[in-house]
């Protein structure tokens, strides 16, 4: 039988594609959970989602290769105007307020390209992004209208992404640990607040041990990819009835 060597840039690949996929189910699910619950006709051709999932997978790839592999800056900048092509050709005809949003997730790039120890910039655009924007795009497309209800549904996960994200974004701050812990309590009063259940408190669980293994983490991508598949199942279990 022929074996197969990956190669160390294949390697090195793994972690931010494995994660990236993760993610980009994450942000396709919200709204899909959701939209099932609505009643409508699909307004957009297949098509526009699949270019929708081929744009969100980029921009998830791009922001965690800048956590993993961290590719050469030439080639991150060519990958990030694909990106800009794909926005600008797929919805400036249909949607030219999709075309804006999706525009705007990509801000989240730009503070990657100044060596800084705490990117509050890019935390807060990422986390906007991928967990409020991304969704609500999702939505338009596959149900054909933006819904006020959903909106104010996704303040959770986005807040769900403040809190399991913080941690790379902001490595140099006093109090850094109790900071999170406020934004993880946040997260999970209103959670339970809001629904009250069996699978919300697992949620709320969830939180607590990503919290816990932060303090003591010693290897940043392995902790990422705990908080990766642990903000997947808070944001599923945070939608089941």
């Amino acid at each position: 039988m022929q074996k197969i060597h990956l190669t160390t840039v294949n390697k090195k690949t793994i972690i931010p594609v494995t994660l990236t996929v993760i993610q980009t189910f994450a942000t396709w699910l919200i709204p899909s959970m959701y939209g099932h619950q609505v009643s409508t006709t699909i307004q957009h051709t297949f098509t526009n989602q699949v270019i929708l999932i081929l744009f969100v997978f980029m921009f998830n790839f791009l922001i965690f290769d800048r956590f993993t592999n961290k590719m050469p800056i030439p080639i991150f900048l060519g990958m990030t105007g694909i990106s800009i092509l794909v926005v600008a050709f797929s919805f400036s005809s249909i949607a030219p307020t999709i075309g804006l949003l999706l525009f705007t997730c990509l801000l989240s790039l730009l503070p990657f390209l100044f060596s800084a120890k705490n990117n509050w910039a890019g935390w807060l655009l990422f986390a906007i992004s991928s967990m409020f924007i991304l969704p609500e795009t999702f939505f338009y497309v596959q149900c054909g209208f933006l819904s006020t209800n959903f909106l104010k549904i996704l303040i959770i996960p986005l807040l769900s992404a403040l809190f399991f994200f913080y941690p790379f974004f902001i490595k140099e701050i006093s109090h850094s640990g109790i900071f999170n812990l406020i934004l993880g309590i946040l997260c999970v009063g209103l959670t339970v607040l809001g629904n009250l259940n069996t699978y919300t408190l697992i949620a709320g669980l969830l939180v607590l041990i990503s919290w816990g293994y932060q303090q003591f983490a010693k290897q940043p991508k392995l902790l990422l990819t705990v908080n990766v598949i642990l903000c997947l199942f808070f944001n599923v279990l945070i939608l089941m009835k």
